[in-house]
């Protein structure tokens, strides 16, 4: 009896067991969207990193080509007033070959700056409007300088100084580029003195 009870149990796990065999078509379904889900996420992800390394990489240039014209800005406003230290009788303000009445960056003007022509004697030069209208950089090959000769480059930089005050101007300096079709930009603006 009790062998005939120990018996039929087995047989009816083998019974249940061999029911259980193989996936039906719906759960082979369910694995495969599952596995195709967590796969696509995981491309989706590397993808989204991939883009947001691109543009990091974008505003950080722009960040420093907006931050070299500003510098070569303060560096004319210095020389400026080192050469009305040594000639005090000079009739040159702090703001020549800046934005006096004339000058490619006078204000009300759009201006670009070329760090590669020092022996023109300026590094400023006017657009021929408002915001958008400069040209846009070239990057040199060789040395990698972002100016106005070589490869055109996706970026364009421009300036426009206000005048605050006698002794206060603001420099505005934007750079802009396109990826795909999306147009971005980087500003950057700071107040420069007349500190003699």
């Amino acid at each position: 009896m009790i062998y005939k009870k120990i018996f039929n149990f087995k047989f009816s796990i083998l019974n249940f067991a061999k029911k259980q065999q193989g996936f039906t078509v719906l759960e082979s379904i369910v694995a495969i969207l599952i596995l195709s889900l967590s796969i696509s996420g995981a491309f989706s992800a590397v993808q989204q990193g991939f883009s947001q390394s691109i543009i990091a990489k974008d505003e950080i240039k722009a960040s420093f080509l907006a931050q070299e014209a500003v510098e070569v800005i303060k560096n004319i406003r210095d020389s400026n007033q080192l050469y009305k230290i040594q000639n005090p009788s000079t009739s040159r303000t702090w703001l020549y070959k800046i934005a006096e009445s004339g000058d490619p960056c006078g204000f009300g003007n759009t201006c670009r700056v070329d760090i590669t022509t020092p022996t023109s004697g300026t590094y400023l030069y006017t657009c021929s409007g408002g915001w958008g209208s400069c040209n846009n950089l070239s990057q040199n090959q060789t040395n990698y300088i972002y100016a106005y000769s070589g490869v055109s480059s996706n970026f364009k930089r421009e300036v426009q100084i206000e005048s605050i005050s006698a002794d206060e101007i603001s420099v505005t300096v934007r750079v802009y580029w396109t990826k795909g079709l999306v147009t971005r930009d980087f500003k950057v603006k700071t107040v420069l003195f007349n500190w003699i």
